[in-house]
């Protein structure tokens, strides 16, 4: 059976304009013309709720294929309340992965990508990279944390959050699966470790974050 694909333009001017196939099997078109081209698809949908109907049905057919959402904001411009954490954190993971993203399938929302951004410069300037044996002045990190916007709380359990205990930081950045235990001895990294946010328990160590 021939595969499901979009037909792709054959030069640089020319656009191929096609209507969508029925269902599911949308993804599977968009999948398999993911997997022939060198660059990621930009996937544009009506609304939130088709990108997570979409992206459903990706999981199906996208196999390794990378599928990187990039949310919403789901708040209108004069909100007085900010954006919910998790979606913060989805879409610093996503500006982190789409430079370097050769191969895949982008989906999002028309009002997304109407959306201004930050430059990538931006971005990329304001990380925190901290590896064992890296010094750390706990004191100069905790305002620099609560410049950013993070929160100081007694334990961290979601994105955007920091604690300082003794001599451990433990900080949820935006953007990451898990947060991390960076433990100092004096001034120096000593260790770096993954922790579960709901038992608080510590996991497999790390060289850097």
């Amino acid at each position: 059976m021939k595969p499901i694909r979009f037909p792709l333009p054959k030069g640089a001017q020319r656009v191929s304009y096609v209507s969508p196939p029925p269902g599911a099997a949308l993804a599977l078109a968009l999948a398999n013309t993911a997997r022939n081209l060198d660059v990621p698809v930009l996937a544009i949908t009506a609304d939130t709720t088709s990108a997570h109907a979409l992206e459903t049905d990706l999981a199906a057919f996208a196999g390794d294929l990378p599928v990187v959402h990039f949310p919403d904001w789901e708040i209108l411009p004069y909100d007085l309340y900010a954006p919910h954490p998790d979606i913060v954190s989805q879409r610093i993971a996503a500006l982190n992965t789409l430079p370097r993203l050769k191969r895949g399938i982008l989906v999002l929302p028309v009002a997304t990508l109407i959306q201004r951004l930050p430059p990538r410069s931006y971005i990329h300037g304001r990380t925190l990279q901290v590896a064992v044996g890296d010094r750390l002045d706990i004191g100069v990190e905790q305002q620099r944390l609560i410049h950013a916007g993070y929160r100081n709380v007694p334990q961290v359990t979601e994105p955007g959050e920091f604690a300082v205990r003794g001599a451990l930081l433990d900080i949820f950045a935006m953007g990451q699966r898990e947060p991390v235990r960076i433990e100092l001895f004096d001034d120096t990294v000593d260790s770096i470790r993954g922790f579960d946010p709901e038992t608080q328990r510590s996991l497999e160590k790390m060289q850097r974050v």
